[in-house]
C-alpha cells in the first residue's frame, strides 16, 4: 500500500486488510512523503495489530507513486500480490475469492481482477465500477488496453512470478497499474469475476481525476506502445475537423484503436441510457447485512452509509465509541448493550433499537430512532428526540433505583 497525504482515509484501508479472511496476508505499507499525519495514522494502526502477519511499514522522500510501489513489489514474499490506495478498501472476502478463481482459471491467466462500488465517503455505495467502466465486447485485451483500461486497480490480483517477468512497476508511470496490465496482456491474459469486493473511495482528490498525470502517462505509454500515440493523433485530428492531419494518421493499427475506442464510448452511453431510470448504476436489489446474535462490536467500528439495511442481533454488545449509521435502516436486536460513547442511528435511515435494551452513558441517540419498551438508558446519552413512556432513564447511582419507577 502506497500512501501520500491520506491521513482521513488510511486507517479504514490498512483495516480492511488486516480483515482479510485469507489466512496468509502479508502487508507493506510505504509512507510516499506525507505531509499531513498519515505516517503517524499508520503507525498507531501496525502497533496495535493483533493478527499473525507480515508486517512492513517505510517512510520515504517523496518519489511518485510508480517507484513507491517498484520497491514494494521487491519486498513482496507472496505467491500473489494486490495494490491497494490508501483511501479505498476492500470487502473481507477479497483476497480469499479471487485467489480461490485462480484454481478454476486457464494457465494463461495472469490476474484477476472483481468488481466493486464506487462511492464518495458520504452517501454509500452507489455505483457499481462495472457500469461506469464496461468490459469491452470485443476481444483482444492488448488492443483492447491500448483504446483504454476498464480494469479496477484495487480489484486486481496479480500472480507475483508473472508479474516479475514482465518487468513489474515501471516507475516511470504515473498511472502503474495501466503500464503492468499492457506488458502482461502482451504474453498473458486477465480474467474477471463479477462479484463485487471493493470500495473505489471518490473524494475530489483522486489521482486518477489529475489531468495533468493523465497527460503525462499517455505521453510515457505512446513512447512504449506507439500505436496509441498514433490513434490519439488520429482522435485529435478528428476533433479538430483537420482533414489533412486525418489522412496523415490513418494506418491499419490507429483505426483499429479508434474503432474500439468509439465502440467503448457507445457501449457506455447506452449503458447508461437504459439503466437512466436506475439512479445511474444504483445497487438495485436491497441489500441485507446482518450480524448475528451475541456478537460483540468493537470498539470504535464504523459501519455508516452502506448500501442497505443493516441488522444486529438480539443479544449483541456493541462497543464503545461504535458508529452505526446504515444507508436504508439499521435495527438493533433486543437485550443489547450499547456501551458508552456509541453513535446510533442518522441520515434520515429509519432506526429501531429492540426491547429491553441497555444504553450506556454519553451515547447518542439520533432523530428519527425509536426504542421499544424496557429499554433503559443511562444518564448522559444524548437523545434527539422523546421516546415513548416505557424507556426507562436509569438513575445516577444504583442506589437510587429502588425509587425509580418503571
Amino acid at each position: 500500500m502506497p500512501a501520500c497525504n491520506h491521513a482521513a482515509f488510511v486507517e479504514a484501508a490498512l483495516a480492511s486488510i488486516v480483515a482479510q479472511t485469507y489466512p496468509q496476508i502479508e502487508l507493506i505499507v510505504i509512507d510516499d512523503g506525507s505531509k499531513d499525519d498519515t505516517a503517524l495514522v499508520i503507525e498507531r494502526f501496525v502497533a496495535g495489530i493483533q493478527r499473525d502477519m507480515r508486517v512492513e511499514f517505510h517512510r520515504q522522500e517523496n518519489r511518485g507513486l510508480g517507484p513507491t510501489l517498484a520497491r514494494a513489489l521487491n519486498m513482496a514474499k507472496g505467491e500473489y500480490v494486490q495494490f491497494l490506495a490508501s483511501d479505498d478498501a476492500l470487502f473481507p472476502d477479497m483476497t480469499a475469492r479471487v485467489v480461490a478463481s485462480f484454481s478454476d482459471a486457464r494457465d494463461d491467466v495472469a490476474a484477476i481482477a472483481c468488481d466493486g462500488y464506487v462511492f464518495d465517503g458520504v452517501s454509500g455505495p452507489h455505483r457499481t465500477f462495472s457500469f461506469v467502466h464496461p468490459k469491452p465486447f470485443l476481444g483482444n485485451q492488448h488492443r483492447e488496453l491500448m483504446a483504454g483500461n476498464w480494469l479496477p486497480a484495487m480489484g486486481l490480483v496479480y500472480r507475483r512470478d508473472r508479474l516479475v517477468e514482465v518487468g513489474g512497476v515501471d516507475p516511470e508511470l504515473a498511472y502503474e497499474d495501466w503500464g503492468m496490465l499492457l506488458a502482461l496482456t502482451r504474453r498473458y491474459r486477465v480474467a474477471q469475476i463479477p462479484e463485487k469486493l471493493f470500495l473505489y473511495r471518490q473524494h475530489g482528490q483522486n489521482s486518477s481525476a489529475n489531468t495533468g498525470r493523465m497527460r503525462d502517462a499517455l505521453q510515457v505509454l505512446g513512447k512504449r506502445y506507439p500505436p496509441m500515440a498514433q490513434a490519439r493523433v488520429l482522435r485529435n485530428a478528428i476533433a479538430n475537423r483537420d482533414f489533412k492531419a486525418v489522412l496523415g494518421a490513418i494506418s491499419f493499427s490507429s483505426l483499429d484503436l479508434g474503432l474500439r475506442f468509439a465502440l467503448r464510448q457507445m457501449q457506455r452511453a447506452v449503458w447508461q441510457y437504459l439503466h437512466q431510470d436506475k439512479k445511474q448504476g444504483a445497487v438495485e436489489q436491497p441489500v441485507r447485512v446482518e450480524i448475528g446474535a451475541n456478537c460483540r462490536i468493537d470498539p470504535s467500528v464504523r459501519f455508516q452509509s452502506g448500501p442497505g439495511l443493516l441488522r444486529v442481533g438480539d443479544g449483541c454488545q456493541i462497543g464503545p465509541g461504535s458508529v452505526l449509521i446504515a444507508g436504508t435502516g439499521l435495527e438493533i436486536g433486543g437485550g443489547s448493550l450499547i456501551e458508552a460513547g456509541a453513535h446510533i442511528g442518522g441520515d434520515g435511515a429509519a432506526t429501531h433499537i429492540g426491547r429491553g435494551c441497555l444504553i450506556a452513558e454519553g451515547t447518542r441517540i439520533e432523530a428519527g430512532v425509536t426504542m421499544g419498551d424496557r429499554c433503559a438508558t443511562m444518564p448522559g446519552c444524548r437523545i434527539s428526540e422523546n421516546q415513548p413512556l416505557e424507556t426507562w432513564i436509569m438513575p445516577a447511582t444504583l442506589r437510587d433505583i429502588g425509587s425509580t419507577s418503571p
